[in-house]
């Protein structure tokens, strides 16, 4: 089978695929990794004539594989597969991005958060989770996770069934070390790179913790601070 050359130039169009909730994932291990996932793959794109195991494969020429390729490093498999959004209500800790940018720090955050137990991530303007540098940065976490597209007003209103305990970082909270966990579901709140954390979920927030450190460094990047906290959250 063939997609014909419409198809792929739609398919090249970055606008044609936020439009149509469409996001690629590049490379036979991530692509493999979409097999186990609930995810939908609308195509699978290769130059692999013996590739098994995909649905709706389409073999096409290096050429024209590389010309939808994201990655500088030329892949032979792409699937094309439809963005999923969750809205049931999550069951164990959250992860919140407030106005996080950069989609390495969002991917990061993705992929400790899964590693870590917090299994839903809520995205309040925020880089787009099906991004490619996410996905890649993330290794394939997004996949896995509970990912929520909300508005900050929608998130205060839903905030009793997110969970019972919103942390934030703070400079003159509770140092992370003494933190002992409270009864019920955590929800932990990262904010943007530049700005923090916003007024309105500082003001929902029942618990700040600070982080520890040297004098040598004013603060940590988004990622790492979370990731540190999640640690020590699924540690306590």
């Amino acid at each position: 089978m063939e997609l014909t050359k419409n198809q792929i130039k739609e398919l090249k169009d970055k606008k044609f695929r936020k439009n149509n909730n469409l996001f690629f994932v590049e490379g036979e291990k991530f692509c493999h990794d979409l097999l186990s996932a609930d995810v939908q793959i609308l195509y699978t794109i290769t130059t692999n004539k013996n590739l098994k195991g995909f649905p709706n494969v389409y073999v096409v020429d290096e050429k024209t594989l590389n010309s939808l390729a994201t990655t500088v490093t030329p892949q032979n498999v792409i699937c094309v597969c439809v963005k999923k959004f969750v809205k049931n209500k999550p069951n164990g800790n959250s992860l919140i991005l407030d106005r996080i940018q950069d989609p390495g720090n969002v991917g990061t955050l993705i992929r400790s958060a899964l590693a870590f137990g917090f299994n839903d991530v809520y995205l309040i303007d925020s880089a787009d989770a099906y991004n490619e540098k996410v996905i890649r940065s993330s290794v394939g976490a997004v996949l896995s996770t509970n990912i929520h597209k909300i508005s900050l007003e929608d998130l205060i209103k839903e905030k009793r069934e997110i969970a019972e305990n919103f942390i934030v970082a703070d400079m003159v909270g509770e140092k992370l070390k003494d933190f002992k966990k409270k009864k019920g579901r955590i929800a932990l709140i990262v904010g943007n790179e530049g700005a923090g954390v916003c007024d309105e979920l500082i003001n929902i927030s029942n618990i700040k913790l600070s982080i520890p450190m040297t004098n040598k460094i004013e603060s940590l990047n988004a990622g790492v601070a979370g990731s540190i906290i999640m640690q020590k959250i699924f540690e306590n």
